[in-house]
């Protein structure tokens, strides 16, 4: 969209517009290193795109709809859902509070990711900048705020493993971003090379092992997905700077974690300690299982514990599933299934396909939209994302964002 053609519109929705987009990039800048200031923004921004929404009445096309109705849908049900099971809540951990406030996030982002869907300021090359440049900076403050923890991973380990998923969103992102835009400037492959590094930096200091897999694995399927690149030749590059990253830190951050990896895993199997990091997720896994099994419609947040519970009494289940069961299964669809049921896991599922739909649809693919997912539906594979109020609000601004950045073809 020119200039001229931004002038030609309402005046009355053009303030509202540069402001909410604005706004989002604020909150995307503050969303990782300082989350309660960036959640503040974000529903102001939220209110603000509800506000520009209902003046310029404009509605978004069938594949956006089919992505809010799928937002829509789960956060409704989790709302719901919670609200049912309300008295069954521990007031320890005030568990309600945790579900009720992802929900909301979800709801008030609809507004957000509604609004930005039906404008097209992304198109314009000042908002390729703008929003390229927001990514950039967020990971170097992310950066910056990780260096300076403890030396120690137990110092920061209630923090650290989330912290690395939400840089890893952030990464792929921008790498999407620019493979979607075919720049082909050496300055912008060798920032693109920068970013990579910076954040397999903070993924190895965190030391999440998960993490480490979803870096390789989804850098490389969004290399690969990109259109009129030299893919080998950039694979092969971006493959021997992460060797070389690796190699160097392997001794002091990723071999201790490997091998603590394979003790958990012998000690499990040999039923020695199931109380380990790796352990205790299977123990919670197999907790989810039962819970499904006895309660397929969903028993809610109490009829889980009793059933965990019953098991430990029983020996089944190792008594460590006790605590953790209290916080999340540590797997985002066995947390839904095992709380909220069939349909949960549905929608859930829902949610993710309309997302994958959405950028796989876009001419040219909207790999930035591709890559957040995968680093959302990959780390949900050993954690719940959606039960941190921080990684939901990430979510939600990456897609509002992200939505209308792959442009049609013949649409600049």
């Amino acid at each position: 969209m020119k200039d001229s053609d931004i002038q030609k519109k309402n005046k009355k929705t053009l303030w509202v517009e540069w402001a909410v987009y604005g706004l989002t990039l604020i909150v995307l800048l503050l969303a990782v290193p300082f989350p309660a200031e960036a959640r503040k923004i974000f529903y102001f921004a939220c209110g603000l795109a509800g506000i520009g929404w209902a003046l310029d009445r404009k509605r978004p096309d069938n594949g956006v709809l089919f992505l809010l109705a799928a937002l829509a849908s789960f956060a409704f049900y989790r709302t719901a859902h919670t609200i049912i099971d309300a008295g069954t809540f521990s007031s320890e951990i005030d568990a309600l509070q945790v579900y009720l406030s992802t929900s909301s996030r979800f709801l008030m982002g609809l507004l957000l990711v509604g609004y930005l869907s039906t404008r097209r300021p992304s198109f314009h090359e000042r908002w390729f900048q703008a929003l390229s440049i927001t990514l950039v900076l967020a990971l170097m403050i992310a950066a910056g705020y990780a260096f300076i923890l403890q030396q120690e991973r137990d110092g920061r380990e209630q923090w650290a493993t989330l912290f690395s998923y939400e840089v890893l969103a952030v990464s792929f992102a921008y790498l999407g971003l620019q493979l979607t835009r075919q720049i082909d400037e050496r300055k912008h492959w060798g920032v693109l090379a920068c970013i990579g590094l910076l954040a397999l930096g903070i993924v190895l200091w965190t030391e999440t092992r998960i993490a480490l897999f979803c870096f390789f694995i989804g850098g490389s399927l969004l290399l690969l997905l990109s259109e009129r690149v030299r893919k080998w030749k950039i694979l092969g590059i971006a493959s021997l700077l992460g060797a070389v990253a690796l190699i160097g830190s392997y001794p002091y951050l990723v071999k201790p974690r490997l091998i603590e990896a394979y003790t958990d895993i012998t000690q499990y199997a040999s039923g020695e300690n199931r109380a380990t990091s790796i352990g205790t997720r299977f123990e919670l896994w197999r907790g989810s299982v039962m819970a499904l099994k006895q309660e397929p419609l969903g028993g809610g947040y109490w009829k889980r514990a009793q059933i965990i519970a019953e098991a430990v009494e029983q020996h089944r289940l190792d008594p460590v599933a006790l605590h953790y069961s209290q916080i999340n299964m540590h797997n985002e669809l066995l947390e839904e299934l095992s709380l909220r049921g069939v349909l949960g896991g549905v929608l859930l599922l829902w949610v993710y396909f309309a997302v994958i739909a959405s950028g796989w649809r876009a001419r040219p693919r909207n790999l930035a939209l591709l890559g957040v997912i995968f680093a959302f539906a990959f780390s949900g594979l050993t954690d719940a994302l959606f039960f941190s109020r921080e990684a939901t609000v990430l979510f939600i601004t990456l897609l509002a964002v992200l939505i209308r950045a792959s442009p049609r073809q013949g649409e600049t």
